[in-house]
């Protein structure tokens, strides 16, 4: 699998906003934030809002920006529709996961329980995972308008080294994320338009290669 592609499957473990660090930053109890969070996100049953994307790989000391739409339905559906710089598709159901690059007119389709076994954050996003029981919190900063939460994964996981989650003050609704993999590159999302457990129909979630559409398919070596 190209460069390109590991970056999009690993953008997709990470979940909403980044923000700066305030200078005052308070020290909170770990233990009550991070359960004020997940009981909020379990009480997500689907989100619309549309996102930017900021990965920085320290090899080529490059940083990428790029924006898009999102939707997710738990459990396990999720659509990254990318606008720019590149029209790009991450899509799927309870079942596959398909990435589709439309000027490459390539679509690559994998098994969808081969990213949630390697992603201990995909699992949460897909809402079949809970923080406490994958996690160890590092710190709790208090922030002008957000939680900064740092998590550490209780097992040894082979593309994270730590995860960073912004939640809203007001009611712990989870607003961004920051993902430190172990070569020392990060992706952060920031999230804008944000609408909580709008109606979605499954069919928004599957995906049927056009006509001239190279696919290869990894589902059947997983």
């Amino acid at each position: 699998m190209t460069k390109r592609k590991r970056c999009l499957l690993s953008f997709a473990i990470s979940v909403f906003i980044s923000a700066t660090i305030n200078t005052n930053a308070l020290a909170l109890n770990p233990d009550e934030t991070i359960i004020a969070v997940q009981k909020r996100y379990d009480a997500t049953t689907s989100l619309k809002a549309r996102f930017i994307q900021k990965s920085y790989l320290k090899v080529m000391g490059q940083s990428q920006v790029a924006e898009g739409s999102v939707l997710i339905k738990k459990p396990g559906r999720m659509k990254w529709n990318y606008s720019a710089p590149d029209p790009q598709l991450l899509i799927s159901d309870e079942d596959f996961l398909w990435l589709y690059l439309p000027d490459d007119k390539q679509a690559t389709r994998m098994k969808i329980e081969s990213v949630y076994s390697s992603n201990t954050p995909a699992l949460f996003l897909a809402g079949k995972g809970k923080l406490t029981r994958s996690f160890n919190v590092g710190q709790v900063l208090e922030q002008e308008t957000t939680y900064k939460i740092t998590l550490f994964p209780k097992e040894e996981e082979q593309n994270i080294d730590h995860l960073v989650l912004f939640a809203d003050k007001k009611n712990f609704q989870i607003l961004g994320s920051s993902v430190y993999d172990k070569l020392g590159n990060h992706t952060e999302m920031r999230f804008t338009d944000i609408k909580v457990n709008p109606t979605l129909n499954d069919n928004l979630f599957l995906f049927k290669a056009p006509a001239g559409v190279e696919i290869i398919d990894f589902s059947e070596q997983q």
